[in-house]
């Protein structure tokens, strides 16, 4: 019997392969940092507790190498990727760019119930994070994010986000395991944290790109902070 993660998989995606599902599985536990930046994966541990085969788990692994979430040392070991505080500058970076244009498209046609939504899930943040809650903090992080991406009527800059979006969710859960572990209600970027989607959502409610660009890239550069705080190095 499967796993009930690998079961619930099975049940979302009917028609995917084995491997593909697996596949997910493991993006899933890596990019939520339940396997840690730095481990190395034993095949042969990870077909056991899911009960599938090791050609299953190696074909999984391979199709993660692609997104770089995974790597293959010189000696042959697959690690999953470890955090580096100079890649997360650059992800941010990038971030801006797709994410800005994104929220600049979708100010041409943004409906109500679109801001409602990331009302919601603004709300959901700032409840979750006050409750120390990683799981529900960093989930309605990823949605009010998602919310931006998935409502831009521009397909390339879907698909340019989708090629990045495993190694920024796995800063973006780094950030928020800083959030709700490390720090307390006077920690300098905790109510920036969130109070930011708030203002992004008042600022999506004016309809002016130039706007709601402001504030995007403030709200950024505040997260690649809450990564940096207080120094260079980025440890669980």
């Amino acid at each position: 019997m499967y796993k009930p993660e690998i079961q619930e998989l099975l049940t979302e995606h009917p028609l995917e392969p084995l491997s593909a599902i697996v596949a997910r599985y493991l993006y899933n536990q890596i990019t939520y940092l339940q396997i840690k930046p730095g481990s190395f994966l034993n095949i042969s541990q990870i077909a056991s507790d899911l009960d599938v085969s090791r050609t299953t788990v190696r074909e999984a692994i391979t199709s993660l190498l692609s997104l770089k979430l995974i790597r293959q040392t010189e000696s042959g070991k697959m690690q999953v990727a470890p955090l580096s505080t100079y890649e997360m500058f650059d992800v941010y970076r990038v971030r801006q760019a797709i994410e800005i244009e994104a929220a600049k498209d979708i100010c041409e046609y943004i409906t109500p119930d679109i801001i409602d939504s990331m009302e919601q899930y603004a709300k959901d943040f700032r409840f979750a994070v006050k409750k120390r809650d990683y799981l529900k903090t960093l989930d309605a992080d990823r949605n009010f994010h998602a919310l931006i991406i998935n409502s831009c009527r521009n397909p390339f800059i879907r698909t340019m986000h989708g090629s990045i979006a495993g190694i920024s969710e796995r800063y973006l859960a780094y950030g928020t395991i800083v959030l709700t572990t490390r720090a307390d209600d006077n920690y300098p970027f905790f109510a920036a944290a969130i109070n930011q989607h708030f203002m992004l959502v008042h600022a999506f409610r004016s309809t002016i790109p130039e706007y709601v660009a402001h504030i995007l890239k403030l709200h950024l550069d505040t997260a690649s902070k809450v990564c940096s705080y207080p120094g260079l190095e980025l440890k669980l």
